[in-house]
């Protein structure tokens, strides 16, 4: 049985951003991993209005950071993301996702009645 937590694509996308002075264009927050409740996952909360993100259409709310320029997200804390996330240099910025899985793809993968 599902339950309301959070699930996400198997498969990581890449996406590359070009960081200039107003940032990436989103925040994040830490958040219980479902599969294994020991552990949180860092996630994105909200996308800046006007921002690069927003701007770019591909980073949603609720999507799972994993790797930023190589840099494993996968289980670190929310203040070890932010010191990395505030360190990307200006330029190019890889963001390994997972995507998160919206209520409509899962009624259509398990049949959920609304």
């Amino acid at each position: 049985m599902l339950s309301h937590q959070a699930m996400w694509e198997n498969e990581i996308q890449v996406y590359e951003l070009q960081k200039g002075d107003s940032g990436l264009g989103f925040s994040i927050l830490d958040y219980q991993d479902p599969m294994n409740p020991g552990h949180t996952v860092i996630v994105i909360r909200s996308l800046v209005a006007g921002g690069l993100a927003e701007r770019d259409g591909r980073l949603l709310p609720g999507d799972r950071l994993m790797f930023v320029n190589g840099t494993d997200l996968s289980h670190v804390s929310l203040d070890q993301a932010v010191r990395v996330l505030k360190s990307t240099a200006l330029g190019i910025v890889l963001l390994h996702c997972l995507s998160k899985i919206y209520k409509q793809r899962l009624s259509q993968m398990y049949c959920i009645a609304e």
